[in-house]
């Protein structure tokens, strides 16, 4: 919240001295152009995708035994507030800045099973459920495009975007039966829950492509629009993968990952050119 007060202030701050120019000549490019200063609220869906895979336990009997995590991707609903500060000129072409804070969240489960050779039915089953809170404050740079001039505007839009890690949690489940030790029983469903900044680096960056449509309300314009968003890094800190983790000791290490986002998010955008004149019409 600390993040978004700050764009609030920065915002303001900035919004007199765009309005400064009084007066224009009719072919003046000035005269073609407006700012405009906005707030943004939505939510995404997020995809890791893995880049390669490792595992804390290694197989005696089958080198090649992996223990792959499978991820359950695109499940939580992740919020994301910022701003935008947008430049357009000719009304139809624009340049974008979003500054915003957001939250990425993911998560996998992986299960391990044990069997003794000479007899089948000692076995031992463990399975593991993790989920990943990621919070980053973002800087996306985006060019958009309007297909038309009318009120209601249908646009297009592309860019890239650079982040920073503010805070990461992770959270670990554990459920396990033992059948090999003269009988049956099982674990009790333990839940730990630790700050995992360690495991990931401090930046991500990749591009963003969507769409949408902006519909003008007086000289106020709403927004509504869908983005895809595509990292390129890999998040995982690999110095880190077993040293400085916390969950290595209950058999989980991080595999490498670039996030994957579907963003949906509305607007209320502001001009703020010529509104210290009242004979200037905001140019829209």
């Amino acid at each position: 919240m600390r993040y978004f007060i700050m764009f609030v202030i920065i915002g303001f701050q900035c919004a007199p001295s765009l309005a400064q120019r009084k007066g224009y000549q009719k072919n003046d490019p000035y005269a073609k152009t407006q700012f405009y200063l906005g707030f943004r609220l939505g939510a995404g869906l997020t995809k890791a995708k893995v880049v390669e895979r490792f595992s804390a336990f290694s197989s005696t009997t089958n080198p090649e035994e992996t223990y792959p995590k499978s991820y359950q991707n695109f499940r939580y609903i992740n919020p994301l507030a910022g701003m935008e500060f947008l430049f357009t000129y000719q009304t139809q072409f624009g340049i974008s800045f979003q500054p915003n804070y957001r939250r990425l969240r993911f998560g996998y489960s992986n299960d391990y099973n044990w069997q003794d050779d000479t007899v089948a039915t000692n076995t031992v089953s463990l399975k593991y459920t993790q989920q990943v809170k990621l919070d980053y404050l973002e800087f996306p740079l985006i060019f958009k495009y309007d297909f038309t001039k009318t009120r209601l505007r249908p646009y297009v839009q592309v860019g890239g975007f650079y982040g920073l890690l503010v805070s990461a949690i992770k959270t670990v489940e554990v459920d396990g039966k033992d059948q090999a030790a003269g009988g049956s029983s099982e674990y009790l469903r333990e839940k730990i829950t630790v700050g995992a900044n360690d495991l990931f680096i401090t930046s991500s960056y990749g591009w963003l492509a969507g769409a949408g449509c902006s519909y003008k309300m007086g000289n106020i314009r709403m927004t509504l629009d869908i983005n895809y968003r595509s990292g390129m890094n890999n998040i995982t800190d690999v110095k880190n993968r077993y040293t400085n983790n916390q969950l290595s000791g209950v058999g989980d290490v991080m595999d490498d990952i670039k996030i994957k986002n579907i963003t949906l998010s509305v607007g209320c955008l502001f001009p703020i050119k010529y509104l210290t004149d009242a004979r200037y019409e905001a140019v829209d």
